[in-house]
């Protein structure tokens, strides 16, 4: 409450008492001047008492009386709307109204509508951003034809310099609005029966050349476009223009101009992959991913890519990158992880190239001892998880590591079984 009330610039009156506060009744009256318009402090004091009784009824989940007061703060604004409301005021209120409202049992689709359509005209502001959240709400309920409406009023709203400052917001609707046409799309391809004129149909094709030319302006311009791009990707596949959907990603993942994006890189990959792309574009992909994410989950995938080619090089960027992403926590006790790992090493061992496992190890020892084979470690391993002890096992082994404490304690403890003294819990 401090937070919106620092927002809201209303001072606190350091001599009111907190529980009569809380008992008083709120009572919406203020002074105004010759024209009607109530006094700047009227109104701070006014919309203060208001603001500090919804959020009491909030926080006690009092819906139905937050609703009541939040009424009578609406008015507040009104009275105030002629001599301009900082547009983070109006955001405020607007998102408590949407909250109470989302609260309220009996509220009405007609309910949400009003409260948007109010706060539009008392916060000009934020008329672009109340109109694309409001689609959203439409959407959201299944009024795909409305939502639209709502999206081409934000987009075709002008007031001057307020409505040019809201240019980041209306570059937005555009893209929802080109993402909107690719759903009617969607929606009219599930109901179209399945046969080869389905790409030919000419309603489907007409919200397609809507979308498109739509999406492609947005997704031209630097930025975070991973829902549209992915949208226009799906139209261009189903009209089997695999060249221009090829150009879109391209230009999305290596476009210096754009913010970097693990997510372009992963798109790119997907497509070359459904589209049996040469194995060295998949790896050039994924290497780029990897360079962003290397504890992505498709590192695995690049490392049976690079054993595949045979190539030396390969196999080494393989081993690297199969034992970085180990290194992460969230994979340290990945059965696929390690048997990446030791479908590695053994490579190296048939090319009787083990020299270059030890020395890659040796640089990482230091690391790994503690973070994989401690003492504790290999007690807990041998309770929750065997396959994996047996995977550390053998890759201590290959590294020459046989008579490693991990082994010693791991083979202690699997005596010690027999008779029940082994404990996740022992000392160290």
């Amino acid at each position: 409450m401090d937070d919106i009330e620092a927002e809201l610039n209303i001072a606190h009156d350091a001599e009111e008492d907190e529980q009569e506060r809380l008992q008083m009744p709120v009572y919406i009256h203020y002074h105004t001047n010759d024209k009607g318009v109530p006094s700047a402090m009227s109104f701070l004091k006014t919309n203060r008492k208001c603001l500090q009784q919804i959020r009491d009824a909030m926080l006690l989940h009092n819906w139905k009386e937050a609703a009541v007061y939040y009424n009578n703060c609406i008015q507040t604004l009104d009275a105030m709307s002629s001599l301009g409301l900082h547009p983070t005021t109006s955001e405020i209120v607007w998102r408590i109204g949407t909250e109470i409202l989302r609260h309220l049992p009996n509220a009405s689709a007609e309910d949400f509508n009003a409260v948007y359509e109010q706060m539009k005209n008392n916060g000009v502001q934020n008329f672009s951003k109340i109109c694309l959240e409001h689609s959203f709400y439409l959407l959201l309920n299944g009024q795909m034809d409305e939502a639209k409406r709502q999206l081409s009023i934000g987009q075709s709203w002008r007031h001057g310099t307020v409505s040019i400052a809201q240019g980041d917001t209306k570059k937005l609707i555009q893209a929802y609005c080109g993402f909107l046409d690719y759903l009617i799309w969607c929606k009219k391809k599930s109901s179209v029966p399945v046969t080869d004129e389905m790409s030919t149909n000419c309603d489907m094709h007409s919200y397609f050349r809507q979308a498109s030319v739509t999406l492609k302006e947005i997704i031209s311009q630097p930025g975070i476009w991973d829902p549209f791009v992915l949208s226009f990707i799906d139209m261009l596949e189903f009209y089997n223009d695999e060249d221009g959907a090829l150009e879109i990603l391209e230009n999305y993942a290596y476009n210096e101009n754009f913010p970097i994006n693990p997510n372009a890189h992963l798109y790119l990959y997907q497509f070359l992959k459904r589209h049996n792309a040469p194995e060295a574009k998949l790896i050039g992909s994924l290497k780029v991913l990897q360079s962003l994410v290397p504890s992505h989950e498709l590192m695995l995938e690049l490392c049976s890519l690079l054993k595949h080619t045979k190539l030396m090089s390969d196999l080494e960027d393989a081993l690297s990158i199969s034992m970085n992403l180990l290194e992460f926590v969230s994979w340290k006790s990945n059965l696929k992880a390690w048997s990446c790992l030791l479908g590695i090493v053994r490579m190296f061992k048939r090319k009787k190239c083990k020299e270059t496992v030890i020395k890659e190890w040796k640089s990482r020892r230091p690391l790994w001892f503690p973070l994989h084979f401690r003492s504790y470690i290999s007690k807990t391993d041998l309770v929750k998880n065997m396959s994996l002890v047996k995977l550390k096992k053998e890759f201590l082994k290959a590294v020459g590591e046989k008579d490693s404490p991990y082994c010693k304690v791991v083979w202690r403890c699997m005596s010690k079984r027999k008779t029940k003294e082994c404990t996740v819990g022992e000392e160290e």
